[in-house]
């Protein structure tokens, strides 16, 4: 359907400058953390220079993320830490295409209720269901698996008495779940799937716009609020509205595609169902209405 795309052709495509594309990789193969962390800082720092402050943001943050989760990384990339943690507080202030997003997304939200935030929210983390299918059989990612129940459990006590043995595994999971993404295992881009168009989605991919983190700030919240019941949401915790644009999975798109993600007909199809899913709750649609679009959300593959 979209065989148009331009794929990038060989990791000299996929990486600013073939010097540091290269290096990256011997990295990655060796499993050279703290090596790896300097390589994507350059190649971020490449990137920028060229006026792709995407492609620039994805390296940079995969650059923070292994000097932040991994102490002997820490120790070994003081040079580079400050200026790389300032160049991603730039960026996070750029005209890109997830920033936009974002700031729609917080504006929009302000229009609605604590109990449509988390609805849209929920609507959101469906569409995650097929893409950690994808990840579930890689070294040690069974937890992804998980998600299918979590959903099944949350949207369950969703205007209903909650079942704490329920709420109970959905806050194991996300802790879980937040152990997880600070191992080596979700830093190893060894751990990724071929899928059917041809592409690759690593599990590292899920770093961008802080995805994991807003995930599990999402669910947590969520359980707490299901914990008193769906009834005291407007009191209670406020829904983590940052998590609806991480459905773009930008990262994904900016690894193996030449285009701007504003070009790209998958990341123009999850646009619309983003403010399509706004529009369904600021105008009032019911719980059960939400669960149903829930259920054709979480068959869907959104990367294809």
């Amino acid at each position: 359907m979209f065989g148009f795309l331009k794929k990038k052709d060989g990791e000299e495509k996929k990486q600013a400058g073939s010097g540091k594309g290269q290096q990256a990789s011997v990295y990655e193969a060796k499993m050279d953390l703290a090596g790896l962390s300097q390589a994507y800082y350059e190649m971020g720092k490449e990137y920028e220079e060229k006026g792709d402050l995407s492609r620039s943001r994805l390296y940079l943050e995969r650059a923070c993320t292994l000097y932040s989760n991994f102490d002997q990384v820490y120790d070994a990339c003081q040079s580079f830490m400050d200026d790389c943690d300032e160049r991603i507080g730039d960026l996070e202030e750029a005209d890109i295409l997830t920033n936009e997003v974002l700031w729609q997304v917080e504006e929009r939200a302000e229009e609605l209720t604590n109990a449509q935030k988390y609805l849209w929210g929920m609507m959101s983390l469906a569409r995650f269901q097929v893409i950690f299918q994808h990840l579930a059989d890689c070294e040690n990612c069974r937890i992804l698996g998980e998600l299918s129940r979590v959903l099944d459990l949350l949207y369950r006590t969703v205007g209903q008495k909650s079942v704490q043995e329920d709420l109970d595994y959905s806050l194991s999971f996300i802790t879980r779940f937040y152990d997880f993404c600070d191992s080596e295992d979700f830093v190893n881009t060894r751990n990724q799937v071929e899928l059917d168009q041809g592409t690759t989605l690593q599990l590292f991919d899920l770093n961008g716009n802080s995805t994991v983190t807003c995930l599990h700030l999402f669910v947590d919240k969520f359980i707490s609020v299901l914990q008193a019941g769906f009834e005291t949401v407007e009191e209670n915790e406020e829904a983590e509205v940052d998590f609806i644009p991480c459905t773009l999975m930008a990262d994904y798109y900016l690894r193996n595609f030449e285009e701007d993600l504003r070009q790209i007909p998958q990341v123009q199809a999850e646009l619309e169902r983003i403010w399509s899913d706004y529009e369904f709750v600021r105008d009032g649609a019911s719980v059960a209405d939400v669960i149903h679009r829930i259920e054709k959300y979480r068959r869907m593959d959104i990367l294809r």
